[in-house]
């Protein structure tokens, strides 16, 4: 029985990762996006950064939305289990960036608009960055590669799914559980996992004359941790005409051991007034929400610089090698959202259970439920 639950769960998270990845695209924009790291570790973590920070930080936003779809707690061993997907809207101004506003140290802009793409922006992007070297030969900082970065999936919104299950134990108090075994999840070819727990308490018992009030008053925190790995991709240059100019002494299989792993956690604490009808809940309040996302490429990665070798034989060497960088990637990037106003409603009929609700912040998010549940 455990066993086809896991399934179940995962059958769920995979058809809502996949129909969401299609729609934006994500896995070819990070794929295009290696082309950043041959700009060498300090510089790539900057345009890392200002390309990933609003998928980041409304993935973050995301997870902070869903734990509840009343004020009203369940009653003992009353439960309900659901299957969730937030949206967080990206802002306009978080759709590009200007790469002449970084403090980058050996990147410069060789051609196009200085404005280009994050991964919310357009699809298309014209920006050129070039890598500024000293050449050993001539003593000055000379172009030694250039790359185009990438352009954006055009999908101004944040995805994320997830499936919880709430259990009422006592005095008004609700425990909320999210959960996802690792797995790999198709077409994205991400492994993936979550896990969170949420408790949320009415405090109408508590307050004077509080049973008579004609509304429920609960208090709710809750933490996600979300987790995924991928397999990263980045080739040594190769310049058109063949590799004659560039001398590459590693073999291929030092660049197998390429991923990208993500890490996000969130944390929430809400203030929730609302009122259950028979077939209906409403509710809406008050809450401060915190995110932060850690990014990591682990294994080795090309990169282009002079050859100092060049300048005492230029007969026999190459005046460009291939280098090696390990892990050049270690971002930590903190959401946006703080406070955090919210309003939603959930539907019953029978055992089965519609919500949504929506959260006005700087990441503003959509969260639309169905699942069961019986008292």
């Amino acid at each position: 029985m455990v066993m086809n639950f896991k399934k179940i769960i995962k059958g769920l998270c995979a058809i809502a990762l996949v129909g969401l990845s299609t729609a934006g695209n994500v896995q070819a924009q990070l794929g295009d996006a290696g082309a950043i790291l041959r700009g060498g570790a300090a510089d790539a973590n900057i345009l890392m950064e200002s390309f990933l920070a609003p998928y980041t930080k409304g993935f973050g936003a995301d997870l902070n939305t869903g734990w509840f779809n009343t004020a009203k707690a369940h009653p003992t061993l009353g439960f309900d289990i659901s299957l969730n997907v937030a949206a967080a809207t990206i802002p306009s101004s978080e759709k590009v960036f200007d790469v002449t506003a970084l403090n980058l140290s050996q990147l410069e802009l060789t051609s196009g608009s200085a404005e280009t793409s994050t991964i919310a922006g357009d699809k298309s992007t014209n920006t050129t960055m070039g890598v500024y070297l000293e050449n050993p030969q001539t003593g000055q900082d000379e172009l030694v590669t250039e790359f185009g970065l990438p352009g954006g999936t055009g999908f101004a919104y944040a995805p994320a799914p997830m499936i919880q299950a709430s259990v009422g134990i006592i005095k008004d108090t609700d425990i909320t559980v999210r959960y996802v075994p690792e797995f790999t999840a198709p077409v994205v070819d991400a492994g993936v996992g979550m896990f969170g727990v949420g408790v949320k308490h009415g405090i109408n018992q508590w307050l004077p004359g509080g049973k008579l009030l004609p509304v429920d008053i609960s208090v709710q925190v809750g933490y996600t941790k979300f987790s995924a790995n991928a397999n990263f991709n980045v080739n040594p240059e190769v310049p058109q005409g063949g590799n004659a100019e560039i001398e590459n002494t590693f073999p291929a299989t030092t660049w197998d051991d390429q991923s990208i792993d993500l890490e996000t956690t969130a944390t929430t604490f809400n203030a929730i007034v609302g009122k259950t009808l028979p077939f209906i809940s409403v509710y809406g309040g008050l809450g401060y929400e915190t995110s932060k996302t850690t990014l990591a490429t682990p294994g080795m990665y090309p990169i282009t610089s002079f050859n100092p070798d060049y300048a005492n034989d230029p007969m026999n060497e190459k005046e460009k090698r291939i280098e090696a960088i390990e892990s050049p990637i270690d971002l930590e990037i903190e959401g946006d959202n703080k406070i955090r106003a919210f309003a939603g409603f959930r539907f019953s009929l029978a055992i089965f259970r519609i919500s949504a609700s929506y959260t006005q912040s700087t990441y503003s998010a959509f969260n639309v439920g169905v699942g069961f549940g019986l008292r």
